[in-house]
């Protein structure tokens, strides 16, 4: 049992098309014979489910963290064998409703229906329903879950950051970041597909000799650095600290399949 996220519930995540926090979102129940899928991406391609969908109520999210109320789903008449839960946008239309989440680390899962009553709780740890954590602030990814984010079209700039800055996960804009390390740079060739982000490398021309990059981050530009949210803060990158000369830098993205980050399940 794995829960799992689908791709393109999260393409639709990075491009704005989902604000957790204003739009509706709903659960529903699949049966054994239902197998998962990254191709599903609409409610309607799930096929038969069980009970009544339920609404979530009490959503909050909260430093990158998504939560809600336990769903309860009433009786559920007998005769069925519940696999999973689902999370999904409710758009009224279950071919234009995007499936989010795939929820089968469920205490009891498989379950048989007997005609009792059924409440689902939530995990009461650190990730909650779903958890957007490092390398992404705290606070920019609670823009990301709200969206306000459309990695598509947003203003997104990389910046080189000395080994001295100290993270901090209540850092939301730029000026909480402190000096920089030469230009920050513009992305460009920028796609989301499947949940996937990629851009193309950042060349930050010559920097002065004599500065250590430590890191570096992500954010949106705004009108000046108390207005530029930043998204993500990127230590895991070959050859950092790494020592200024006063050549060319630049920073190379991963080819393999995360890219520069993945909201889809590995």
């Amino acid at each position: 049992m794995a829960n799992k996220s689908y791709p393109k519930g999260m393409e639709k995540l990075l491009q704005g098309a989902i604000d957790c926090t204003s739009d509706t979102l709903k659960v529903t129940l699949v049966p054994v014979a239902y197998t998962f899928s990254t191709a599903h991406e609409f409610l309607s391609d799930l096929g038969t489910t069980v009970g009544s969908d339920q609404e979530l109520a009490g959503v909050s999210v909260t430093g990158g963290v998504l939560d809600a109320d336990d769903p309860d789903f009433g009786a559920i008449a007998s005769g069925s064998t519940l696999k999973a839960m689902v999370l999904y946008k409710d758009t009224g239309n279950a071919s234009t409703s995007p499936l989010l989440l795939y929820i089968d680390m469920i205490t009891g899962f498989p379950l048989a229906t007997s005609g009792s009553g059924l409440s689902i709780p939530w995990d009461d740890g650190p990730k909650k329903i779903a958890r957007m954590g490092l390398p992404f602030y705290p606070l920019g990814a609670e823009k990301v879950f709200s969206g306000q984010i459309n990695f598509l079209t947003a203003s997104l700039r990389v910046a080189l950051v000395p080994a001295a800055y100290v993270y901090s996960a209540a850092h939301e804009f730029l000026d909480d970041v402190g000096a920089l390390i030469g230009t920050p740079q513009a992305l460009t060739s920028v796609s989301v597909a499947n949940g996937v982000f990629d851009a193309a490398d950042a060349a930050f021309g010559s920097p002065a000799s004599g500065s250590t990059v430590g890191s570096a981050i992500m954010y949106v530009e705004g009108a000046d650095a108390t207005d530029s949210p930043l998204l993500m803060h990127i230590t895991d990158v070959v050859g950092f600290p790494a020592g200024t000369t006063g050549g060319a830098f630049s920073l190379i993205w991963s080819n393999g399949a995360a890219r520069i980050f993945s909201l889809a399940s590995a």
